[in-house]
């Protein structure tokens, strides 16, 4: 492609941003909250089925990436510095995804999947907000303003509200090829690369990008073990 042919602008639609959470859990419930992020790993297959066929949303949620990690209230980093550490009388949910588009657009179109609602409804109902400097665990924007009043699919601003208040990376944020210093500093390799683009135009001998990465997604691909590093010298 010669330099005429590059990219030199990326819409709002097509830019990818981090989401980081930092749940605080009801102490002893994490398992829960992991039980919770299960049924949104399983959630899109579930979905072609609910009600059957649903919509293939993965171009609207956009999600490139995602990880849940639970850690016990009391739990000690699993590194020689401190990492992820919970409140004394709170577990923690992380949970850190690369999503595509604005952020109210990204959330949106995962609450009106009754699957994926379902998951996101069990991880908020264990939520514990308590005695949390600056958050009022019972107003407008709280988990128990939500789960009393039908869940994150009937209250989706303050569902909205309620991620901002534990979300460490900045939704206006773009990832991008980095060409000046910032903090946090958040690059992509292909910005504008969508997951709309990746199913829309990508091919491998002919074979297009939809059909390669089918919906419901195949859960049967294998994945041989890597190893680690030998470090015991």
């Amino acid at each position: 492609m010669s330099e005429s042919n590059a990219i030199k602008y990326v819409g709002t639609a097509d830019q990818q941003h981090m989401l980081f959470l930092f749940f605080p859990i009801k102490k002893g419930l994490f398992h829960k909250a992991l039980e919770g992020a299960q049924l949104l790993h399983h959630a899109v297959k579930t979905a072609a089925n609910d009600p059957g066929p649903g919509p293939d949303m993965r171009a609207q949620t956009g999600v490139h990436f995602f990880m849940f990690y639970a850690v016990a209230a009391g739990s000690k980093s699993k590194l020689p510095v401190t990492t992820f550490q919970p409140m004394p009388d709170k577990d923690l949910l992380v949970v850190q995804a690369i999503y595509d588009g604005e952020f109210t657009d990204y959330i949106g179109s995962f609450v009106q999947q009754e699957a994926i609602e379902k998951g996101l409804n069990l991880i908020v109902s264990v939520m514990d907000e308590s005695n949390i400097p600056g958050i009022d665990a019972n107003g407008p924007n709280s988990a128990n303003f939500i789960i009393g009043n039908k869940g994150v699919k009937s209250n989706p601003d303050a569902f909205n509200c309620l991620l901002m208040n534990y979300n460490f990376a900045d939704p206006t944020l773009a990832g991008k090829a980095v060409d000046k210093l910032t903090n946090p500093l958040f690059g992509a390799t292909f910005p504008g690369l969508s997951v709309s683009n990746i199913l829309t135009n990508y091919s491998v001998n002919g074979v297009p990008g939809v059909e390669l990465w089918p919906f419901p997604p195949k859960t049967d691909i294998q994945f041989p073990p890597s190893s680690k590093p030998d470090c015991s010298s």
